[in-house]
């Protein structure tokens, strides 16, 4: 129950209510929609459960969408009889095509107040409904506990230009946001997008797409480093490294850092050998690990079978038990 205070020169009687922390903390989670994950598991695999809800969308988007092409055709077909009647009948085709061409018009302004948001609303429940089930399985692994979807948490430009990993960046795009504990250590992995200027103007590039996640470490060393695991076909590669040198390079492989810089000191050696056993293959393009003393970034590039949410496109199984296998090695590896 919030605690209240009374303010001195104010009214007799006056009060104001002062929000506890936990008070504070419970508006800010119904604000962000928060979701709690992995609380009990379904007999039904996630991909055939949220490909059925795929399935039912995409049949009401067909339809909603036909019905919208043979209204059109109606409008366009009635207009021009409407017209023809109002130039070669006369007065009573001027009447008549006139009324027509009202009769349609309200008609078309009626259907798309009546539809214009049943759609939209239709496909956020179904974004909702596939993050909710598909973080219930990625996150469902040992040893993760406490895990939490922020459906409307975004990430901040600030908070990820701050990795310096990155520049130049324009504009910014995040969802999916989860927190959780790793053997009690604290984490949170969502979707991120980053954009620089194009070729053209007001044209935007992509720069990084794909899982973003971020953890503390105890680590202590001066600036940074970053490190880069190549897939076959290099993308998404960090850019703010002007200030850095390459350490260390074998394969696909690299390890930036100021130069002179001790890196088999300052991250060990063990820690490097598993992340050599990382492999770029499959959904997976490329990762992009920057490691200040204090915190982990790590930025996991993924293809569009991860990054776009299944609509028109069946969902792809096998690219989610890969994130969910390169969660959990990121997690092992970093914290052991």
């Amino acid at each position: 129950m919030a605690k209240e205070k009374k303010i001195k020169n104010s009214t007799p009687n006056e009060k104001i209510k002062v929000e506890t922390p936990e008070e504070a903390q419970e508006k800010l989670n119904k604000s962000l929609d928060l979701i709690p994950l992995c609380r009990e598991k379904s007999e039904v695999p996630f991909n055939e459960e949220v490909e059925q809800e795929r399935n039912n969308i995409f049949k009401v988007y067909k339809k909603t969408r036909m019905e919208n092409n043979i209204i059109m055709v109606i409008t366009v077909v009635v207009f021009v009889a409407s017209f023809i009647m109002f130039v070669n009948l006369g007065d009573i085709g001027k009447i008549i095509g006139g009324i027509a061409i009202g009769v349609a018009l309200v008609f078309l302004i009626v259907h798309y107040i009546l539809t214009r948001n049943r759609f939209p609303n239709t496909t956020k429940k179904y974004i909702r409904y596939f993050m909710e089930h598909s973080d219930n399985y990625i996150f469902d692994i040992n040893d993760v506990h406490d895990q939490k979807l922020y459906f409307e948490k975004r990430y901040a430009v600030a908070d990820v230009l701050q990795d310096r990993a990155y520049k130049d960046v324009i504009d910014i795009a995040s969802r999916n946001i989860v927190t959780a504990t790793y053997k009690e250590v604290p984490f949170e992995c969502g979707e991120l997008a980053l954009y620089k200027a194009g070729a053209k103007k007001y044209q935007k590039a992509v720069m990084f797409v794909g899982k973003y996640l971020t953890m503390e470490n105890k680590l202590h060393f001066e600036e940074r480093y970053i490190i880069q695991i190549k897939g076959e076909k290099e993308t998404d590669s960090p850019n703010d490294i002007e200030d850095l040198t390459v350490l260390h390079e074998q394969n696909n492989f690299v390890i930036y850092g100021k130069e002179g810089a001790n890196y088999e000191k300052d991250l060990g050696k063990d820690f490097i050998n598993n992340l050599m056993s990382i492999n770029c293959t499959g959904a997976l393009l490329n990762v992009n690990i920057v490691l200040w003393a204090g915190r982990t970034a790590v930025y996991l590039s993924y293809d569009d079978s991860i990054v776009a949410i299944p609509f028109d496109n069946p969902i792809k199984p096998e690219s989610y038990t890969q994130l969910k296998g390169n969660i959990k090695d990121i997690l092992e590896i970093f914290i052991g």
